[in-house]
């Protein structure tokens, strides 16, 4: 058989602070390249015709 060796209280309140931010910051990352490539902002296609 085999044991688990139990898991630290802080630790797993470590890991699940670390990945929200880490998550966040990809997140916004994201909506930075976005904003920054100028997908948002739209405009006419043919507006040259």
């Amino acid at each position: 058989m085999e044991s688990k060796t139990p898991v630290s209280r802080g630790k797993v309140i470590r890991s699940f602070i670390l990945r929200t931010l880490l998550y966040s910051l990809i997140l916004l990352g994201l909506i930075y390249l976005y904003e920054y490539c100028g997908l948002g902002s739209t405009g006419f296609i043919y507006n040259e015709f």
